[in-house]
């Protein structure tokens, strides 16, 4: 998990967490609600330095996604639900653990230019658009099919971070209607959004200051062997 993607696995580490101790319906409503808000401040930042056609190719087969998706949370059980969180979160914590042997093979032969080659055909980013959609509706965990497909793309640092936060952004404002009519909001649930927001922020913080003291490779290994200690446990429980 890079300093950059920091950010955007906020949802991949606090979903399956929460889920030990709610409703995993409970869940990923109070999660949309805490991760737009922190996707409208960041998108501030990040005004305008995206990359268009990035967001364009992925959008597209993310709504499709997220409408196959919800289909899904319509009649799924909380049980099977906190097994599908748990599954996913296994898989993206074992895709982080092998980024350093996947992250090459996918950027070899790419352009070293911030703009000039793109290594994906449209239909291409909207397969991983539909894989982003289904990941982010169950989970919101669908960062890393995003960072797969934008590392190709060789956009600079604050490009990339400014592309993945204007689609982290779409995406839960596309999924906000959808959550609606699947009544994953409550009042209740809007209030407790309201008191943990201050905290989501501080842990944002701290995370980021723990990643500027504590090595990469470390900070990364004990998120990841928490996240995927808690997706077994999901799992099997």
């Amino acid at each position: 998990m890079s300093k950059a993607g920091f950010g955007g696995g906020i949802g991949m580490v606090v979903v399956p967490m929460f889920t030990h101790f709610r409703s995993a319906r409970s869940v990923v409503g109070l999660m949309l609600l805490l991760l737009f808000s922190t996707d409208v401040f960041s998108l501030r930042h990040y005004w305008k330095k995206w990359h268009r056609q990035s967001i364009w190719r992925l959008i597209p087969g993310s709504i499709v996604g997220i409408a196959l998706a919800s289909l899904i949370l319509k009649d799924i059980s909380d049980v099977h639900l906190k097994k599908v969180i748990g599954g996913i979160a296994i898989l993206f914590a074992l895709l982080e653990l092998a980024r350093p042997y996947w992250q090459p093979r996918i950027a070899k032969g790419t352009s070293s230019s911030v703009y000039g080659y793109y290594p994906f055909k449209a239909w291409q980013g909207f397969a991983a658009g539909v894989l982003t959609g289904i990941f982010t509706t169950l989970a919101h965990m669908g960062g890393l099919v995003v960072v797969m497909y934008l590392l190709p793309q060789r956009l600079g640092n604050t490009t990339f971070v400014a592309t993945t936060t204007a689609i982290y952004f779409l995406l839960n404002f596309v999924k906000i209607p959808f959550y609606a009519r699947l009544e994953l909001f409550s009042f209740e649930i809007f209030v407790e959004a309201a008191a943990l927001l201050p905290f989501i922020g501080l842990g944002v913080l701290t995370g980021i200051a723990l990643n500027n003291r504590v090595p990469e490779r470390l900070f990364s290994r004990i998120v990841l062997g928490f996240l995927l200690a808690t997706g077994v446990h999901l799992l099997l429980g």
